[in-house]
């Protein structure tokens, strides 16, 4: 039998002193770095790709609802608004 052993690191200081300590709010194992004290989730969620964000975007000036946008994707109103606003912003040059 062939076994594969997995080491986790702390993302801060990259110490392998760590220890589970509950979960977070979208049900995430969290741990504990006990050397710098950080806690954290080791393995983050995907973030959108821009695709997904053009689509949310495009939707959303269609019918300019933030709520009836966050319904459907399941983006949150505050990153949404961040994403207009980014994309009102002409890029530095």
């Amino acid at each position: 039998m062939i076994q594969k052993t997995i080491t986790y690191e702390c993302r801060h200081c990259r110490s392998t002193n760590i220890v589970k300590n509950g979960h977070n709010a979208q049900g995430q194992q969290q741990y504990w770095c006990k050397d710098c004290g950080k806690r954290a989730v080791l393995e983050l969620m995907p973030r959108y790709t821009e695709e997904k964000k053009e689509q949310i975007i495009a939707d959303y000036y269609e019918r300019p609802s933030m709520r009836g946008v966050e319904r459907v994707f399941g983006v949150i109103r505050f990153t949404l608004a961040a994403w207009l606003k980014k994309k009102a912003t002409p890029a530095h040059q």
